[in-house]
């Protein structure tokens, strides 16, 4: 038997083992994102769909203190986020037989003076304000990621664990008495997403944790975490290095917050999941930044596309196979990174790629044949 079929039979017997039960697919996380992975041409009157798994929801993210984002776009260069002009969509409604998609929405309040003036009370009309925008689509069911990524180093309003826990408990207790005062039946749920990235421990050389963030059994509804980094791979640039912050793999981290879930009887969505540093329309990966395999965006390595999907989709669904009683919900960000001027070299300092399943035929058949064949709605 040849290696390659060899390889092919490998692969196929991954997928018939897996059996993913009652997992939920999301895609996003920009309006393009979403739209392009739906359809082969954008301006058709929604003639061409294309032939991939469909997901039950979508990604938005909106600005918890001026609500950018929620019913008009805004796009501070990560791609237009509009969650109204999704909901609205006459393309994706129709794709969805009229049945609408649930939405996961990423509440941004990273902003160390706003989110005190929100601990004060200063916000609360915005918090109304967004409990009366969801009211208005009773058959949606809203994932509300609030604070998300609330351990990343990135994310320096959030260093403050209590405030932090105090804004989470806000926004919870303000949506939920506007809801009780009208009497409408709730249709919306809060995630507590950690980072779950070894990045961010090797840039803080420490392990932190996530708990000291934790807001309350009664105020979490879903745990969260993101999967970017090829899952047990530890950073390459200290391979040699004793000290164990080093030695942390994607599926390490993640694992924590399956723990943390499981200890506290809550299911976990993977709200972020994105083959970082990874080109599937050029078939290449570079690297991601200094604080994992080097200077970001040189040392192109070229793949085939099963290479590709061995290194990072392989170990990524094995996860959520071994995870299956927990992880309800899986977000994959479907979208070409280095096109938007947030995520480049010189503004991000760090290499992200293009993580467009559309853009290979057979990461797309894989990809279709693994959801189709092995997920249930």
């Amino acid at each position: 038997m040849s290696l390659q079929k060899t390889v092919t039979l490998s692969f196929f017997a991954l997928l018939i083992c897996l059996h993913v039960n009652a997992q939920s697919l999301f895609i996003g996380q920009d309006e393009d994102a979403i739209y392009h992975y739906f359809h082969i041409e954008k301006n058709d009157d929604c003639l061409t769909y294309r032939n991939f798994p469909q997901p039950v929801g979508l990604t938005q993210y909106i600005d918890i203190f001026k609500l950018e984002g929620l019913k008009k776009p805004v796009d501070n260069g990560a791609g237009s986020n509009c969650v109204k002009n999704i909901l609205d969509d006459n393309c994706l409604k129709r794709y969805n037989k009229n049945i609408p998609f649930n939405m996961a929405i990423g509440v941004w309040m990273n902003n160390e003076l706003e989110i005190q003036n929100l601990v004060n009370g200063l916000y609360d009309a915005k918090i109304n304000e967004l409990a009366d925008f969801l009211k208005t689509y009773p058959n949606v069911k809203f994932y509300l990621r609030i604070g998300y990524e609330f351990d990343g180093q990135w994310n320096k309003a959030y260093e403050d664990r209590r405030r932090y826990i105090v804004a989470f408990q806000r926004i919870h207790d303000i949506l939920r008495v506007n809801y009780e005062k009208t009497k409408t039946n709730r249709n919306w749920l809060s995630v507590w997403q950690a980072c779950t990235s070894p990045i961010d421990d090797i840039m803080e050389n420490k392990i932190e944790n996530i708990g000291d963030w934790y807001p309350g059994d009664k105020y979490v509804d879903f745990c969260g975490l993101s999967w970017f980094l090829a899952g047990t791979k530890t950073a390459p640039k200290y391979a040699n290095s004793t000290n164990v912050v080093y030695k942390r793999s994607q599926r390490s981290l993640a694992n924590e917050m399956i723990y943390f879930a499981n200890y506290k009887s809550k299911p976990v969505m993977i709200c972020e999941a994105t083959p970082q540093g990874y080109n599937l329309s050029g078939l290449y990966r570079k690297n991601i930044g200094p604080y994992w395999d080097g200077i970001a965006g040189e040392n192109i390595v070229k793949l085939t596309p099963l290479q590709i999907w061995n290194e990072w989709y392989k170990p990524f669904f094995e996860f959520i196979e071994k995870n299956k009683q927990t992880i309800k919900i899986v977000a994959y960000i479907n979208q070409n990174w280095d096109e938007q001027t947030k995520w480049t070299l010189t503004k991000s300092g760090t290499y992200w790629g293009d993580s467009r399943i559309q853009t290979n035929d057979k990461v797309s058949q894989w990809w279709s044949e693994m959801i189709t064949n092995t997920w249930e709605k």
